[in-house]
């Protein structure tokens, strides 16, 4: 099955891989400051992002694949999720998305993404902030168009819109709610943009669309494992997607540049 790193050109398979590529792009990565530590946010102009943990001593904590894209949710976090698996600067949120513009309660779902830099992320909850989406194909169907969306749902016997967003995070196939959350969602949406890219590091090649779905637009990346065509704007694509979000904010990509590959390995820079 196609990872979160390979949906971005990475192809990682073991604990050595990601030690190797963490140094591979530590120097050419911006710092950013938080609390427990420190990220460092490598992120070139064909989008795919690695976002690196650092503690104040030094010490590597880990390392989450992110999407820097066009993706527009307008939502309200609702709480923090924590995971026994979580280093102090790691983070999952849950939250609303497309909230009432009354500031009542509820929105058109509930969902929970995982967040590369949710130490950086402050005040109290609930808030209502604008997220950035990329949700990173594990399993997908690409329709012609609406009509051939339509008609496949017909002979499946399903009956979901061309726009539609299931939590599968937030509920089991049984009903029960999962707890902790998972950062996990099915949704279908039409592809408004699309374009090939290539991994400025493996010169792989992975595809970036941006899905109009219900709630916003939705930054979706492809491994080419997965399709056998282009993806072009008026398809319909569907499937299920691992999801990571920022929160949009002024600024947020200005940080101090490089010196931080000694401290990676658990050196003073």
């Amino acid at each position: 099955m196609p990872s979160q790193f390979s949906a971005i050109g990475f192809h990682v398979s073991s604990g050595e891989d990601l030690a190797a590529l963490a140094s591979q792009v530590a120097e050419r990565a911006d710092t950013i400051d938080a609390a427990e530590g420190q990220y460092l946010k490598w992120a070139p102009p064909s989008g795919e992002q690695l976002w690196l943990q650092v503690r104040r001593n030094g010490d590597a904590l880990g390392m989450n694949p992110h999407f820097g894209g066009k993706s527009v949710v307008r939502a309200v976090l609702e709480a923090r999720v924590t995971r026994p698996s979580h280093t102090p600067l790691d983070g999952t949120f849950l939250a609303w998305a497309n909230p009432p513009a009354d500031g009542s309660p509820g929105g058109d779902y509930p969902f929970a993404f995982d967040c590369p830099d949710a130490a950086t992320v402050a005040g109290d909850l609930p808030a209502l902030v604008t997220l950035q989406v990329a949700a990173f194909a594990q399993q997908l169907t690409v329709h012609a168009n609406e009509a051939a969306f339509a008609a496949d749902q017909a002979a499946q016997g399903m009956s979901f819109g061309v726009h539609a967003f299931i939590p599968s995070g937030l509920i089991s196939p049984s009903g029960e709610p999962v707890v902790p959350p998972e950062p996990h969602a099915l949704f279908s949406g039409v592809v408004r943009e699309a374009e090939e890219r290539h991994n400025s590091v493996t010169g792989e090649p992975f595809w970036w669309a941006l899905v109009d779905t219900l709630g916003g637009t939705v930054d979706v990346v492809i491994d080419p494992t997965l399709i056998q065509n282009a993806v072009q704007p008026g398809q319909v694509v569907a499937g299920w997607f691992w999801l990571s979000a920022r929160v949009r904010r002024p600024g947020d990509e200005g940080a101090g540049r490089g010196g931080w590959f000694g401290k990676l390995i658990g050196r003073r820079g």
